[in-house]
């Protein structure tokens, strides 16, 4: 049984995208109301092994923007910012589902490298276990490879084991590692650092729907006038994505780092955090080994990953 999603803001839409797509046999699973109670939102499913000739024929003539709206509600982007990449693609007039997904991504979301000029600290934040610790590692290991001092900062001085997991790493490269739970010692830690060192500082995950925890964080940021880098694990839930983005935006966030990318299959959690905190898209990490490093993301390879027929390369997503 294949099933597929279909967004739209009619019934009669909706209907004709599951014809178009999955042929007049298919099955209709469910219907609802879209997001926000706007538009319809059906699931109809075909059986795979009887139809599976005529699934393809129907995929193989699809018109490239159904196979953008497909993707995207494959993802579970929410239907609302589905419907603005699909317009936007639409608005583009090319032939390529890729190109035409790449040039929607472009104009709605922005990509920005990780700052590693050294010019400003570059602080990691995010909720806990989302792999701050561990791109905090990949960052240091690219700055050794490419013969760049750096200096490692841990606030994190309470959870157990914390500061040893981020010093077996800092120890491997032969880099210091210094701790820093106040704005006063975290100015401290930054002023010894060499002038012209790259500086990353791994911020405790805490809880940005709660004042005081959110306070500490912001002022953490403001005392080092950080590049504050909001790092989260892909595969969440897109609403529960989108709040915790708006909230670390609110507390100083301008990037989001992606990770987790190798054992998560739904990416709208992503796409629907960067646009609810307008978080410039930065790199992903694909891979808990600190020796997988990290891959830029761009328009293009934003799209292989959301577009099926490309999605299976995964890890050549980033190229």
């Amino acid at each position: 049984m294949r099933l597929k999603t279909f967004n739209a803001p009619s019934m009669a839409e909706a209907m004709n995208l599951v014809k178009t797509h999955l042929g007049p046999d298919a099955i209709i699973v469910s219907t609802q109301k879209g997001d926000g109670g706007l538009g319809v939102r059906i699931t109809a499913a075909i059986e795979a092994v009887e139809d599976e000739d005529h699934y393809d024929q129907y995929v193989e003539d699809a018109d490239p923007l159904d196979e953008i709206a497909d993707a995207l509600a494959h993802h579970n982007v929410p239907g609302e910012l589905a419907d603005k990449l699909t317009r936007a693609a639409g608005s583009l007039d090319a032939d390529d589902p890729l190109l035409a997904l790449a040039g929607a991504l472009d104009q709605h979301f922005k990509f920005q490298p990780v700052p590693m000029s050294g010019r400003r600290p570059v602080l990691l934040m995010g909720m806990p276990g989302a792999g701050k610790t561990v791109t905090t590692a990949k960052l240091a290991t690219r700055a050794v490879m490419n013969r760049r001092p750096v200096s490692v900062i841990t606030t994190d001085t309470q959870r157990a084991g914390g500061y040893e997991q981020l010093h077996a790493f800092t120890r491997l490269l032969e880099v210091d590692l210094q701790q820093a739970d106040t704005p006063a010692a975290l100015q401290d830690a930054v002023s010894a650092a060499r002038p012209d060192s790259l500086i990353l500082v791994d911020c405790a995950g805490g809880n940005p729907f709660e004042a005081e925890d959110a306070e500490r964080q912001r002022r953490l940021i403001e005392a080092i006038e950080a590049e504050a880098v909001l790092v989260m694990a892909a595969g969440g839930d897109p609403l529960e994505a989108a709040d915790q983005a708006h909230a670390y935006a609110a507390i100083g966030a301008r990037r989001l780092l992606a990770t987790r990318l190798d054992i998560a299959r739904r990416l709208g959690g992503l796409l629907s955090a960067a646009s609810a905190g307008r978080l410039a898209f930065t790199e992903v990490g694909i891979g808990a080994s600190v020796a997988d490093g990290l891959a830029p993301l761009n328009p293009v390879s934003l799209a292989r990953l959301l577009l099926p027929k490309y999605a299976a390369t995964r890890d050549q997503a980033a190229e």
